[in-house]
Formats: structure tokens, sequence, C-alpha cells
């Protein structure tokens, strides 16, 4: 009896020792697909910006993180977090040289990020910028991953203080006048012909003009002056915060004269005909062309694409455009243009080789 007793307390603990380990496994089997559900459906551009918000900043403050630790802090997959880091790579601000690109990559494992030499000049933000910003950050704060306190969490909340605060009473604009505004101004009072280096960010050149002023206005947080321009031979449109020098040439204009040809030139300086025209098919997340950029001509197609006619200035601002569009843009017209964006890709990567 005393036996029997014993191999039946034996076997009532082997299935106890049994079930516990069946509900531990079940368990962390669960847990495991609660902490990375599967995605449906590739990841929009907008969401994957929107996580490299967060994201690098995290990486920025380490420096140097393993691969799997990261995917698993956002909640990503491995390959998701590799292509956001690539697409990183190649983001920063004009030339886009790579002493102006955001400095991440991926060695053996390990993601190593540094804070890229344009953060450490002074930024300057319209109140425009400075809204979306504040608001952009703050929906990021709301991802996974992000933590809720942090550097750029204090230093939005910083910019926060400096924003206007919204009333019903009206909204006073006070823009801050430009090195060489003043100078255009009495350039223009005294109809004196300028010659200036102006900076051109579609060519990432900076060459000589000599201008004559017509008018002097602000827009979208900037300063223009809009004026005769001897090298295109046409009246334009140049912003006053790219003019790098200026000097007076020592000769007088005829105001009324310039003025005259504002009419001559027809569209004027944003839509000169001597630009050259394109037609572009945009679809999917490349549609913020037709709304970025000011257009001839819009025309939506039943299968949701839009055939979008722009002039463009030259073919390396083009090139640009149509990598940005990726796939959902494609060049209806001139032929010439229709594998300029394979033709760039390829330069690109053969530079990185």
């Amino acid at each position: 009896m005393a036996n029997k007793r014993t191999s039946t307390k034996k076997r009532t603990a082997t299935k106890k020792r049994t079930a516990t380990k069946k509900r531990t496994a079940t368990k962390k089997r669960t847990s495991t697909k609660r902490a990375a559900p599967k995605r449906r459906g590739p990841r929009s551009a907008s969401e994957r910006v929107a996580g490299l918000l967060v994201l690098l900043p995290w990486l920025m403050k380490r420096k140097r993180v393993r691969l799997s630790d990261v995917a698993k802090q956002f909640r990503m997959s491995e390959e998701e977090l590799v292509a956001d880091i690539q697409m990183a790579a190649v983001c920063g601000v004009p030339p886009y040289t790579p002493d102006t690109l955001i400095d991440v990559f991926i060695d053996d494992g390990w993601v190593v990020a540094e804070v890229p030499n344009f953060f450490t000049r002074p930024l300057r933000l319209t109140s425009a910028e400075m809204y979306a910003v504040i608001a952009m950050v703050r929906a990021a704060q709301k991802l996974p991953g992000a933590p809720e306190r942090s550097v750029l969490a204090r230093a939005v909340a910083k910019l926060a203080k400096l924003a206007p605060e919204a009333t019903d009473g009206p909204l006073h604009i006070d823009l801050p006048d430009e090195p060489y505004l003043e100078d255009l101004r009495l350039a223009q009072a005294d109809s004196a012909e300028l010659r200036i280096e102006y900076f051109n960010p579609a060519r990432s050149e900076v060459a000589q003009r000599t201008i004559r002023v017509v008018r002097i206005f602000s827009e979208s947080g900037h300063w223009y002056v809009l004026a005769d321009d001897d090298k295109s031979g046409a009246v334009r449109n140049f912003r006053v915060d790219r003019i790098q020098s200026l000097v007076r040439t020592g000769k007088l204009y005829n105001q009324a004269d310039v003025a005259s040809r504002i009419e001559d030139d027809g569209e004027g300086g944003w839509f000169g005909s001597d630009l050259e025209l394109v037609t572009l098919r945009v679809r999917g997340d490349a549609t913020w062309i037709a709304e970025a950029y000011p257009t001839v001509s819009r025309k939506k197609n039943r299968d949701g694409s839009v055939d979008v006619a722009l002039r463009v200035s030259s073919e390396h601002w083009l090139a640009r455009l149509l990598l940005r569009g990726g796939r959902n843009v494609q060049v209806l017209e001139p032929a010439k243009y229709a594998d300029l964006a394979a033709r760039t890709a390829a330069t690109v990567r053969a530079r990185y080789a």
C-alpha cells in the first residue's frame, strides 16, 4: 500500500510539472506574438518618415546599438529597419554631398549613428515651420518605442513657448529683414543696376547675374526680388536669402521700361515660356508633386493617377524630383526624359559602389 501511494504521488507531481511547463510555454508564445504583431501590407511613406523622426534622435544619443535591439525597441522586423536606415542615409540638405547627409549606417550587425554636421548650424524657422515641427514631433511621440521624456521632447516644449498663441484676433506677422534687403530697396529707389552672386539650388552652383529691380515682396516666409535678369534675358524671381554678394554696377535703368516687360513675358517668373515643359503621371505616394509645385495643367485619370504639366529649370532638378517620386512617377513627355530616373539612379549607385 505504501508503494502504491508513493507511485501515485510521483505520477501526480510529474503531471503537475508537465502541465506547468505547457502553460509557461503557451504564455511565452502568446506574449511573443503580442509583442511583435504581424504587419499587414507595406508601410506608407508617411509612416516610415514619422518613425524615423523618433528613431534617429534615439540612435544619435546612443551612437552604436545592435540591429536586433533597435528592431525590438521599435517593434519592427530587421528587414524593415535596414530599409528605413538605408533611406535615411541618403537624406540631407543641399548640395547633398557626403558631409551634408545623415550619418547613419549598419556595420556587422550594429547600427551606428552620428550627429550630422548641419545639425550644428543655428536653426531658423518661419512661424509655419515652427507649428509644423511641433505638430509632427507631438504625433511622433505617440508612436511605439518613443520615450516620454527625451531631448527632442524638451526642445519642442521650449519651441512651443515661442510660438504665438492661437487667438481670434488679427495675427501680425513680422518678417526678419535679410542682409541685402535694404540694399535692394535703395537700389530700386535709385534705379541702380546691380551685380549679384546668386546660389541656384537646382544646379548646386553660384553664378553671377546682373539685375534691375522691379519689385520686392514676401511670400511663404521668404523675401523675393522680382528683377530683370541679364543672364536669362527675362524677368525672374530671386530669393533674397540666396544672394551671397551684391554691388552696384554704376549704371542706371528706366523702371517703366523694365516693368513693361512683365506683361510681355506672359506667365512671368514662375511659368516662363523659355523653361522646358514636362508632363508627368503621378500616382499613390507621389501625388504630392501635383500639390507641391506650380503646375501649368493637371488632369485626373480614372485609375486615380494624375497627369501634371510643369515647367522645369534643369534636367538635374527634374532627376531629383523623379528619384523622390520613385516608381509612382512616370515621364510622359518629352520622350528624352523617359529613362532619366533609371539613369540617375544608376549614377548614384555607381558613386557608392
